[in-house]
């Protein structure tokens, strides 16, 4: 009877243990980090030449939590960021956008699916 118990106790050790690792493993980290300005642009956009004010998407994030988006024209707009995980919101007084971190150079855009990239 002695045997089973410490195995018991083994057991459930090491399956606190493993629970606590995958735990640990599963906490959310930044996918994107802004450690100096980063601009993002639409991927494949083609200018209409009938719309000269159509500029694609555009997005520009600072490291003071500050976003400027162009959400495909030529009127900026200036709001604020935050990261969570592999998710990236960026809110104006205007308009809410909500992003989906693919890696550090590409972002897409949930609503729309416009996919965007870091600019070189």
């Amino acid at each position: 009877m002695k045997s089973k118990s410490f195995s018991l106790k083994t057991v459930v050790s090491h399956f606190l243990i493993l629970v606590t690792i995958l735990f640990l493993s599963a906490c959310k980290k930044d996918k994107l980090s802004i450690e100096q300005e980063k601009r993002f642009s639409e991927v494949g956009f083609k200018p209409n030449p009938s719309n000269p004010y159509d500029g694609g998407w555009g997005l520009t994030l600072k490291p003071d939590g500050v976003a400027d988006i162009a959400p495909g024209g030529d009127i900026i707009y200036r709001g604020t960021y935050k990261i969570s995980g592999k998710n990236l919101k960026v809110s104006t007084d205007q308009m809410k956008f909500n992003f989906e971190i693919l890696s550090e150079t590409e972002i897409k855009e949930k609503e729309y699916g416009t996919l965007l990239r870091l600019n070189p």
